[in-house]
């Protein structure tokens, strides 16, 4: 009789274990922020508050790191510059000009959807807005490209159209508004 009891209970068991749907893992949705930290690229002379629960990015220079959840990322990009750099309003409007001509030569895919004159840290920047193919598929981007001592760091924040403009709320412009820029 026992033995019946423990194969009924079984048999209840097996039946029931198709039942219940296990979601899949959810590889496109960037994780939720959780917590914040202090991300220090030395090497860069850059730092940000980050969410915690974002990994940091290796550095393979030029680019110098960053941090990413799933398919969207975060990088930090410094690039030398022994041409002047803009020393005011109407030498930055000059530098966005060649910069979106530059950008639309390098990748005719990007589509521009706004640029600003703006500052970060006190520097003279840009930034830029748009949709770009990465790697065959859709990207939003933000783009902050920031001027100071003899180099351009360049911050490309990205993610998939179906989820950039929450990311970009909760990561991306809290992330550039703690950004600091100084020389490495």
């Amino acid at each position: 009789m026992r033995r019946l009891v423990l194969i009924a209970v079984a048999a209840l068991l097996l039946t029931a274990c198709g039942e219940e749907r296990t979601q899949p893992p959810d590889f496109e949705r960037a994780d939720d922020p959780s917590g914040t930290r202090e991300v220090v690229l030395e090497d860069a002379g850059v730092s940000f508050t980050a969410p915690g629960n974002w990994p940091e990015l290796d550095a393979a220079p030029p680019l110098e790191g960053g941090v990413s959840s799933k398919t969207a990322i975060v990088a930090v990009w410094r690039y030398p510059r022994t041409e002047p750099l803009p020393a005011d309003r109407g030498e930055l409007a000059d530098a966005q000009e060649r910069l979106e001509a530059l950008i639309q030569e390098r990748d005719p895919t990007f589509a521009l959807r706004d640029s600003e004159l703006t500052e970060f840290d006190d520097a003279l920047a840009i930034e830029l807005t748009g949709r770009q193919t990465i790697g065959g598929r859709p990207y939003d981007v933000r783009s902050a490209h920031v001027f100071r001592d003899g180099a351009e760091v360049v911050v490309d924040a990205y993610a998939p159209p179906a989820d950039f403009a929450r990311v970009d709320g909760a990561v991306f412009v809290p992330l550039l508004a703690s950004l600091t820029v100084a020389e490495p």
